[in-house]
């Protein structure tokens, strides 16, 4: 007679549930969503009751000079949120408007729908992961057709500890998603797209609006070129649609940029074609040109890049988002950038550069003065 340890489950076969609301998979409790997932049970209940543990929390640097908080979490944790993401998360569809987060999109998809627009408004959403808390994902997954338990169980793996700044009661922490985790994007995006923009394309749509949300950077345009007080209007029934949708607006960010002035969202010039802005264009030729003359090692330490080995990348990264975006201005910084391969190399220790000596602590032979006797 065969024991327990002897039986091995490979797949189970459950009849069709007709509440899902998706082409999802159909789980009913934490042993099949840990077959879903491809883990053990044993596993999943190690994230579900350590997850407090589990995140290596620490802050980066914004432009704006304040800090970003960011949840590492723990590489067991990482990979189930990877499932969930891939398994759970990337089936389901979503909406054109939806830019960020997007296999085979990028910011020039989204910048190029609003190209040769009368007036462009562009707002922006504050604390956009933070916004969705565990009882909204938990809702979220129980819209999709699962059951409150095993709602609860993904609402669980998808959040993170975040202390209260002024707890109104007696829990020191909310549970909120975090940046860091893999499947916080196509969540919130997921979310995101029932709350608020199916609302907005419902209400400004039909009055000729164009919107896109690229994460948490919206943008409304219209093709004609609209009064203030109806722009000012428009803003504020964004404003009500945004608070309606759960979600806060930095007013700070809210710009609104019209046809005879440089359009220009995500980084891109919008106004005639999607083209890069011209002093960035500018910036970069001037520093292919100054590396061309004096090599990499000089132009990484007058631009204080640390460390100086990685400079290079970072300028070649950069020509191919410009040739991306836009390919005539692309090419001509990427001859430039042959031309600096071809004299200097790759790296540090490729060829000699002009100029090296000032990286060495060493005086030169002409800089001894005369000798001492």
């Amino acid at each position: 007679m065969s024991s327990y340890q002897d039986l091995e489950l490979t797949s189970i076969t459950l009849p069709p549930n007709e509440l899902l609301q998706q082409p999802i998979p159909y789980i009913i409790d934490d042993f099949s969503l840990a077959l879903h997932l491809g883990m053990r049970c044993k596993t999943l209940w190690f994230c579900i009751l350590k997850r407090d543990s589990l995140y290596k929390i620490f802050s980066i640097p914004k432009a704006n000079g304040k800090r970003r908080l960011i949840h590492n979490p723990h590489p067991v944790l990482k990979f189930v949120q990877r499932r969930i993401d891939q398994v759970l998360l990337k089936p389901l569809p979503l909406h054109p408007c939806v830019g960020a987060y997007v296999v085979g999109k990028s910011c020039k998809d989204t910048a190029a729908k609003h190209v040769g627009q009368g007036v462009r408004i562009g707002m922006d959403l504050q604390d956009f992961f933070p916004s969705h808390s565990a009882s909204r994902i938990r809702g979220f997954f129980h819209h999709l057709g699962y059951s409150h338990y095993v709602a609860n169980l993904l609402a669980t793996l998808c959040t993170a500890p975040f202390r209260k700044k002024n707890p109104a009661d007696f829990k020191e922490f909310s549970y909120r998603a975090p940046q860091g985790s893999p499947a916080s994007p196509s969540l919130c995006n997921l979310i995101a797209q029932l709350a608020l923009d199916r609302l907005v394309l419902h209400t400004l749509g039909p009055e000729g609006w164009t919107y896109t949300r690229y994460s948490d950077d919206l943008c409304l345009s219209h093709p004609a070129d609209l009064s203030k007080n109806d722009v000012d209007a428009t803003l504020e029934r964004m404003y009500g649609l945004i608070e309606e949708a759960g979600y806060r607006t930095n007013k700070a960010k809210t710009k609104v940029q019209r046809r005879w002035r440089r359009q220009k969202m995500l980084g891109i010039v919008v106004n005639e074609k999607v083209s890069i802005p011209r002093d960035e264009y500018r910036r970069y030729r001037a520093l292919l040109h100054n590396c061309l003359m004096q090599g990499w090692v000089v132009n990484s330490l007058r631009f204080g890049w640390d460390p100086v080995e990685t400079f290079h990348d970072h300028v070649k990264g950069k020509i191919c988002y410009i040739k991306h975006v836009d390919l005539a201005k692309g090419e001509k910084l990427e001859k430039m950038y042959l031309e600096v391969i071809e004299k200097h190399g790759t790296g540090v220790d490729a060829n000699p550069i002009q100029g090296s000596h000032l990286l060495s602590s060493e005086p030169l032979e002409e800089d001894l003065g005369p000798p001492v006797l």
